[in-house]
Parts: C-alpha cells; structure tokens; sequence
C-alpha cells in the first residue's frame, strides 16, 4: 500500500469515528457552566456558546432589612441556584443608579418607589416584585421626657427632614390626635443628623430611626410613637424594571429564593445573624435588637401582601403620591396600579 492510499485509508477511518462520536454525544447529559466567584464579588458563570447567562445586578444599602441578601452571598447560595449576581454595595442611595440603568434590582422603600415611577420610562415601568421588611418600631419619633404624649408636642421644636419618610411618620402621628404641621415647630434638617441634634439637647424632639431611637431612650429621652403603632406605614421592597422581568424571569426567581433561605439562616440561629454583623460592622446583640423592630418578609410574607393585599398597597401609594404633590415634590398626580407585579408566585 502506498504512502497515498494509507493516508486516504487512515482519514476514512479517522471521518467514521467522528461520526460515531458525534451520534454519541446526543446521549450524554449536557452540564451547566462552572460558576467562580469574580473579583468585584459576582457570582459569574463561565461563558457558553449563547454569550453566557444574565448577572443580575443588584445594588443595596447597608441595612438589616437586607439580610436575607447578605447571608445568600456569604454563603454562597446565589452559585448554588445556578444565578449569577453582582452584589453592589452602596453607601448612598441605590435610586439614581437604579434609574440610570447600571443597576437591576434594588431594594427601596414605599415612598421612594412612588418618585421613581413619576420619572419613569411609558414602556418600561418600575415594578415592586417582592417585600423586603416592614418597620415595627425602626423609626419613630423621640422627645424630651417634659413630652410625654403626641399632643405635647404642639408649639415644640421637631427635627426632621421635609419632604422625607420621615416627615411623613410625623405628619401621620400628628393626625391620630388631631395636630397639623402648623402645630409644631419643623426644624428642617438631614435625617441623618435628627437624632444626634436631639440629643445634643437642639430641639424638643426628632424623627429618627434605629439606632437612634435606643441610644435617644438611654440619654433620657422619651418614645413618642413609633412604626410600632402604625406597622404597615413604612416598607422596603424588592424593585426592578418590567423590560428585566421580561428577559430575565428565571434569574430573578432564583435570585429571590436564595434571598429566602439566607434570610432563613438569619431566623434559625445566630450564625447567619453573625455573619449580617460582620457585613454592617455591628456586634450580634445589636443585630438582634434591630432585628426585633423589623419584620423581615419571606416569599410566603410576600405573595400574601402583594396577591392580596394589593388595595391596601395602592391606596397607601396614593397617599404618599398625595404628600408628595404637597410638598411640591411632584407636580400632579399619576397612577401606581402598575407598580406590584407578583410574577415570582405564579
């Protein structure tokens, strides 16, 4: 046999085999991408033959409200759903980031919802897809022990920012005894400084939150009212946009079911309250006591409040519309109905 003939003998050969293994290969399992942890703490999925999955980007605040979050990317439970998600951590606010498009998924608050649909896209709404937590004692109001009811307060020098979650908590506690704003004396300042310049002795009393309010009760101040008296009024959710529900429903599925059993980590024992502390550069008693004026929601907590409670939520964005239109933040008033979508229940 020639040198010729072998080759072309030996290629024939060579093309069978590769059909066969080709034939082959249709029965073996196809095996998903191996997922690594990145650099800047995404959890990302090596490149297929399509481009490689979606990263779900999500921003959030440093806040207890995120533990469920924070204890899924401790643990790795975003790579374990088979999700990729950059964690973007922000000492601010998420909202213009969010708005601008570098973000996917945020957490926000009620009211701030509300002032991101006023300038949102026709054709491509914001939408509230899951509860984060409601506040059940978190933010209140504290005074000087000379106060000792609401009504006291009238003609008293209140620190709080104008326009703010805040400033509505105050205006909702003065009606429950039939005070307005003109009532009492509005010092107008960031919220952040509310508590310290009450208890720097400034002003009569603030609007603050946790901590502030336990530090505010040890120096001799005194709880006023708080969103334990009025535990549907402020809540944190799950945000993103509806053109990210469209495109990428399995991802933010699995994205929110991670964020669940991290937050069952954080209910069941005090590892995953640890790690929450470690995140937020508090010790564990001061993680549990935050914990105890919050109620963080679960998906279950979740699908009942979105699915069923759906008036109740549209109504009380209609108010903050309503307050916000008063404090002429916004210029006339829009609908919200589109806002909930529970895509994830069903």
């Amino acid at each position: 046999m020639t040198k010729k003939h072998m080759f072309t003998t030996l290629s024939l050969l060579f093309s069978v085999m590769l059909l066969i293994a080709g034939c082959g290969s249709n029965n073996t399992p196809s095996q998903s991408p191996a997922l690594t942890a990145s650099p800047s703490g995404a959890q990302t999925a090596g490149n297929n033959s399509e481009g490689g999955s979606k990263t779900i980007r999500f921003g959030y605040s440093p806040w207890i409200g995120s533990a469920g979050a924070i204890i899924a990317q401790a643990k790795n439970l975003f790579a374990e759903k088979g999700v990729n998600v950059e964690f973007v951590k922000m000492e601010g606010s998420t909202k213009d980031a969010f708005m601008s498009g570098k973000l996917d998924v945020v957490v926000q608050s009620l009211d701030a919802v509300v002032q991101m649909k006023s300038k949102e896209k026709a054709d491509d709404p914001i939408q509230i897809i899951a509860v984060v937590d409601k506040s059940k004692g978190a933010d209140g109001i504290i005074a000087s022990q000379s106060v000792i009811s609401l009504a006291e307060l009238k003609g008293k020098s209140v620190a709080v920012s104008i326009g703010s979650l805040a400033h509505f908590l105050l205006l909702h506690a003065l009606d429950t005894v039939g005070l307005q704003e003109s009532d009492v004396k509005i010092v107008n300042m960031d919220n952040n400084l509310a508590g310290s310049t009450f208890m720097s002795g400034q002003v009569d009393a603030a609007v603050t939150w946790e901590p502030y309010l336990s530090q505010a009760v040890e120096k001799n101040g005194h709880l006023l009212y708080s969103t334990a008296d009025a535990p549907d009024l402020i809540v944190d959710t799950l945000v993103t946009k509806k053109s990210i529900i469209d495109q990428y429903p399995n991802e933010l599925r699995k994205m929110a079911e991670a964020f669940d059993e991290g937050l069952a980590l954080f209910n069941n024992g005090d590892e995953g309250k640890q790690l929450v502390g470690d995140e937020l550069g508090m010790d564990l008693e001061a993680v549990k006591g935050t914990a105890a004026t919050l109620d963080l929601a679960t998906l279950t907590d979740s699908q009942k409040m979105l699915m069923e409670d759906q008036a109740a939520w549209e109504k009380q964005m209609a108010e903050f519309v309503q307050f916000f239109i008063e404090q002429k933040i916004l210029t006339e008033s829009f609908d919200t109905s589109s806002a909930i979508n529970p895509f994830l229940f069903k």
